[in-house]
């Protein structure tokens, strides 16, 4: 049976147009030059060359068009009180529960790494040295293991500090799982472990990093899986008002640290926020000074003995009002000479950090493996060189 002249003409087309949309598909000109990558790394953000997560942009800006206002116009007194009412007591809970975290930190770090070494003083004493030395290392390698085994396989996004995650979310990048409460126990169990361990790192970044998960868990009333159905919260669902929130966070994990709560403040106000308003610099303020009557409060308590064996010296605020200190003009020259001194060793540091992130980097792409093992080796260095070199010094007891 032979085909009409239409037929053939039909099947051609549909063949012609299907080429086509191949062609098209298969065209690299019409794939994007750049494709994100939807995997997390472990490396901060910061890190130069590497893998960045799947991010989006957050909108700050509020459009104060017709609708949005007639919108608040159409609220009742009760509900603009409930909403004020609300920023508050969110503000407060977040400085109410950063100082509780950031103390049960320091808690748990100061009573693990104090019977850690005064096990270590027995066998000093026993002149075992050598088993002092296995002790200590491993103590350390397996403290570090676990805060690098649940950061590599659980939570990639509690590695590093976290300030430079924070600093892009607050000015309108958004990084998935960045504020989850997975990221937040994590890195509550990293700290304490990677800290007790002895290694060359500290708790600002980690309780800043903290605060911020605190604020935005609250905010959103919970974890993605368990959040509460409070219609109060419908309040707190835009981007704004977690920023702001997350900047309340961000301020008591400072305070938190150090025991300031304008450091804490000034530090929001300078390093990582953008937007800011006078109504966020009282709301920063309540919350830094929660958080220091929190410590103060634990203070008190482990002054009592309450707190273990080893329970107050993390906690110890440092009294500088009877001290008389004299300043002279001449003064100013060898501050002067620190700070240009400062300046250089600053700038060679951040340019040796700038190679050695790039090897850190070619490490960290190998596999889960490498990572642990880097952890493992910096560890067993850092042992080391804590247990090695107070021998090589003539020590005399007082």
């Amino acid at each position: 049976m032979e085909k009409e002249p239409s037929q053939f003409i039909a099947e051609a087309t549909t063949t012609q147009n299907m080429e086509g949309e191949a062609d098209e598909e298969s065209n690299p000109l019409n794939q994007p030059f750049l494709k994100r990558s939807r995997t997390l790394s472990s490396n901060p953000l910061a890190m130069v060359g590497a893998k960045v997560s799947y991010i989006e942009s957050l909108d700050y800006e509020i459009n104060e068009n017709d609708l949005f206002k007639h919108d608040w116009r159409s609220r009742s007194k009760v509900q603009v009180l409930q909403y004020v009412l609300l920023k508050w007591t969110l503000a407060f809970l977040v400085g109410l529960l950063t100082g509780l975290v950031a103390t049960l930190i320091n808690l748990a770090i100061e009573n693990i790494a104090g019977y850690k070494l005064l096990f270590i003083v027995h066998l000093i004493q026993k002149k075992r040295f050598f088993m002092g030395f296995i002790y200590f290392t491993g103590a350390n390698l397996l403290l570090t293991m676990v805060a690098a085994v649940l950061c590599v396989c659980f939570a990639p996004t509690a590695a590093g500090p976290g300030i430079p995650e924070i600093k892009a979310y607050l000015n309108g990048v958004d990084t998935p799982n960045m504020f989850g409460a997975t990221t937040l126990v994590v890195k509550i169990i990293g700290s304490i472990g990677a800290v007790s361990a002895g290694l060359d790192l500290g708790k600002e970044g980690p309780l800043v990093h903290i605060g911020s998960c605190i604020a935005s868990l609250l905010g959103q009333g919970g974890p993605n899986n368990y959040q509460l159905k409070w219609r109060w919260l419908r309040y707190f669902n835009n981007d704004r008002d977690r920023r702001d929130l997350i900047t309340c966070g961000a301020s008591s994990g400072v305070c938190a640290a150090f025991r300031a709560p304008v450091g804490g403040v000034l530090f929001s106000l300078e390093e990582v926020a953008t937007w800011w308003r006078s109504a966020v610099l009282w709301r920063t303020l309540f919350s830094t000074a929660v958080v220091v009557v929190v410590l103060r409060a634990f203070i008190e308590i482990c002054n009592s003995g309450e707190c273990g064996l080893f329970g107050s010296g993390g906690l110890v605020m440092f009294d500088m009002s009877n001290v008389t200190i004299n300043y002279q003009v001449m003064d100013i020259i060898p501050v002067a000479v620190i700070g240009v001194i400062g300046g250089v060793l600053g700038s060679l540091y951040n340019y040796c950090l700038h190679k050695v992130l790039r090897l850190y980097n070619l490490n960290n792409q190998k596999g889960r493996i490498h990572k642990l093992l880097l952890s493992l080796t910096v560890s067993l260095f850092t042992s080391a060189c804590q247990y090695g070199l107070p021998f090589s010094s003539q020590m005399q007891a007082l």
